[in-house]
């Protein structure tokens, strides 16, 4: 279990992040929505210990302040919204970064399965920087989980921690990118992602944290957070949510939603 436990981050002197709680189960796919700085990406980097925050973050029960870098790489990788690479590596020692060093380092052919993983086999030998953004992204994802490639390890569940994976794929992509982490998730592991589409995040994860205003309004399952209601709130548009036949799974209707006015 991850743990989130009133937290509150500051930037600028400014609060971002109001005191957020949540519990992001391992064997599920735990998803952060919400508009455009609402949050979603700070409480992300705030659990990677990229941002200082005020509370407390456990990872299985330790608080991740007190682990060392090593310990925390080893039971969790971070695939933030854009890498920039400055020089030119391949596509395989982008990869390969993800591996363990030294003597314990596992062969390319892990590298070479994660790629194959997303959809890239043939790609080791191109340039990083030849490819385009989706490509890009595939990359980072293939390298995540060379760092992580068990879901399990030898301190419990592994996490997968993923800000915004799919935003520049197409369709396909994001489906073959939603349906990895979904497996990895039924195999053990834990995955947080920040997610925009509303819809992907319906048929994929099983808790939602939704944010407005570095607040959380919501926490639940996709059928109790994604409601007309709580949406409206949180985008400032009215929008209507449906359910599919079978299995009732939440979709939005962006074609219906009307913008709210403010006053």
């Amino acid at each position: 279990m991850l743990t989130v436990d009133h937290v509150s981050v500051w930037l600028a002197r400014k609060r971002v992040l109001e005191d957020i709680s949540l519990r992001a189960e391992a064997g599920q796919i735990t998803a952060i929505v919400g508009p455009n700085g609402s949050g979603k990406t700070t409480l992300l980097r705030a659990i990677t210990q990229e941002l200082p925050y005020a509370g407390k973050i456990y990872l299985e029960g330790t608080e991740i302040g007190a682990l060392r870098g090593w310990e925390l790489a080893a039971r969790r990788a971070v695939l933030p919204q854009a890498s920039r690479i400055a020089f030119p590596f391949t596509v395989l020692e982008i990869v390969r970064l993800g591996l363990s060093a030294g003597a314990t380092a596992a062969p390319d052919t892990r590298a070479l399965e994660a790629l194959a993983r997303v959809g890239l086999s043939g790609f080791e030998g191109r340039y990083y920087q030849e490819l385009s953004g989706g490509e890009q992204q595939r990359v980072q994802l293939a390298r995540v989980l060379t760092q992580v490639w068990a879901p399990i390890g030898p301190h419990g569940p592994c996490w997968l921690l993923l800000d915004e994976p799919v935003s520049s794929l197409d369709i396909g992509h994001q489906l073959e990118v939603m349906e990895l982490a979904a497996d990895y998730a039924a195999r053990g592991g834990g995955v947080i992602a920040v997610m925009h589409d509303l819809n992907l995040t319906a048929m994929f994860a099983q808790q939602i944290i939704l944010l407005a205003s570095g607040h959380a309004i919501a926490q639940g399952p996709p059928a109790h957070v994604l409601t007309d209601d709580l949406l409206s709130r949180a985008y400032g548009c009215d929008l209507q949510v449906g359910t599919s036949p079978a299995p009732p799974i939440p979709y939005v209707l962006p074609q219906m939603a009307r913008r709210t006015i403010q006053s």
